[in-house]
C-alpha cells in the first residue's frame, strides 16, 4: 500500500511536467515498481530519491494509466530482451499463400523436442537463453520437452543451403540445446485455454548468427498497445501434438479477426470457451491459417518503423480445422503477458 501511495504522489508530481517517451528495442515499458533500477528507492518519498535517479526516472516515463482506479506510472526499463539485432531477417517478401521459407528467413524459429523422441511444437528464440512457446506444449509429463533445435530450416537436411546462380549459401549446422527449466504460466488452463504461454530456459545460450537471431517482442510503449495491421505472419513446420508436419519451414500471411467476430465462431466449437484481451484471433482464409504454423509458434507483424519482425501472438488453438474459410485461429496475446515474460527472463 505504501508503494502505491508513493507512486500516486509521483504521478501527480510529474504528470503535468513530462512528456512520455518511446522505449528503445532493448527496453520495456513496465510499472516503475517492477523495474530493478528503482526498486531500492521504493520505500522513500520521491523527493528523497537521489537527484540523478529522479532525473533518470522522469526522462524514462513511457506511460501513465489507471488500473482499478489506482494510478500506475511506467518507465522504460533495461531488458535482456530485444537485442539490437532482434527481428531482422534477410528477405521481407510475404505472399498470400503458405510458402516455403528460405534459409535465414525466420532465424528465430525453434523446434521443441520431447522425451518421446519427436518434435512436438514450435517456439521462438526471444534471447540467446530463452524460448517462448505455448503453455499446452509443456503441459504433459509424458511428452516433456527436453531440448530445442535452433537454426533449422529443412528437418531432413543436415545442412541447409540456398542456391542462387549455382552458388550455395549455407547456414551452419542447427544447434540442439537441452532445456534447463520449463516456466509455464501459473494460470494456464487446458480447459479454458487461457494463459497459454510458457518460457524455456536453455542450459546454455544459443550461438547467434545469420541463421539464429531472437525475435523482437512488443515493449509496451503506447504506440505498440493498439495494433491494427492489414496482415500478420505465421511461420512454422505445422507441428501439432497430434502428429502431422512439414519437413521444411513455411510461412503465410493471415488477416486479423476481431475478438467479437471470433467469439461468435468459437461458440460453434465449444460453448464454454470465452475470449478476452489476453488472446488474439487471425486467419481463416483459404487453408493457410496456422496450418503453416506450429502449436507454440509465432504470430508476427513487420514494424512499419523499423522493418523488424515483432511477435504479438503465440499459436494456441484453432477453430474446428485449420485454414477453413471463416474459421480463424486463436493466439495468446504476447503484449498482454510482457510483464510476466520480463519478470521471468534472467540472463
Amino acid at each position: 500500500m505504501r508503494i502505491l501511495v508513493l507512486l500516486s504522489i509521483f504521478v501527480k508530481l510529474v504528470a503535468s511536467q513530462i512528456s512520455f517517451k518511446s522505449c528503445t528495442f532493448n527496453e520495456i515499458c513496465v510499472s516503475i515498481q517492477d523495474c530493478p533500477t528503482y526498486q531500492g528507492y521504493s520505500s522513500l518519498p520521491f523527493r528523497n530519491w537521489p537527484q540523478d535517479v529522479q532525473k533518470l526516472a522522469k526522462s524514462n516515463l513511457c506511460n501513465n494509466e489507471m488500473i482499478n482506479r489506482t494510478p500506475v506510472l511506467s518507465v522504460c526499463c533495461p531488458s535482456p530482451l530485444n537485442s539490437r539485432r532482434c527481428g531482422i531477417q534477410t528477405n521481407d517478401r510475404i505472399v498470400a499463400k503458405g510458402t516455403v521459407a528460405n534459409v535465414f528467413e525466420f532465424p528465430w524459429m525453434v523446434l521443441l523436442y520431447s522425451r518421446t523422441d519427436r518434435f512436438v511444437c514450435g517456439g521462438t528464440l526471444v534471447s540467446a537463453r530463452y524460448v517462448l512457446t505455448a503453455g499446452h506444449c509443456v503441459n504433459s509429463e509424458e511428452s516433456k520437452i527436453i531440448s530445442v533445435r535452433v537454426g533449422e530450416n529443412d528437418i531432413n537436411q543436415p545442412i541447409d543451403c540456398n542456391v542462387d546462380d549455382g552458388e550455395p549459401d549455407c547456414a551452419p549446422a542447427p544447434q540442439d540445446i537441452n532445456v534447463e527449466q520449463i516456466i509455464r504460466h501459473p494460470g494456464h488452463s487446458d480447459r479454458s485455454k487461457k494463459n497459454d504461454i510458457a518460457l524455456l530456459r536453455l542450459e546454455r545460450p544459443a550461438v547467434l548468427g545469420r541463421s539464429v537471431i531472437p525475435i523482437c517482442l512488443p515493449n509496451g510503449s503506447p504506440e505498440q498497445r493498439i495494433v491494427n495491421p492489414s496482415f500478420l505472419v505465421v511461420s512454422g513446420w505445422g507441428l501439432t501434438e497430434n502428429g502431422t508436419s512439414f519437413d521444411v519451414l513455411r510461412y503465410a500471411r493471415v488477416p486479423p479477426v476481431s475478438l467479437e467476430d471470433c467469439g461468435i465462431k468459437l461458440r460453434g466449437l465449444d460453448a464454454t470457451l470465452r475470449l478476452d484481451q489476453s488472446q488474439i484471433c487471425a486467419g481463416g482464409v483459404d487453408q493457410i491459417d496456422n496450418c503453416a504454423g506450429d502449436s507454440g509458434g509465432p504470430l508476427q507483424i513487420i514494424s512499419n518503423q523499423s522493418s523488424r519482425y515483432i511477435q504479438y501472438g503465440v499459436v494456441s488453438y484453432g477453430l474446428k480445422s485449420c485454414g477453413v474459410q471463416d474459421e480463424p485461429g486463436v493466439y495468446t496475446n504476447v503484449l498482454y503477458y510482457m510483464k510476466w515474460i520480463f519478470q521471468n527472463v534472467l540472463e
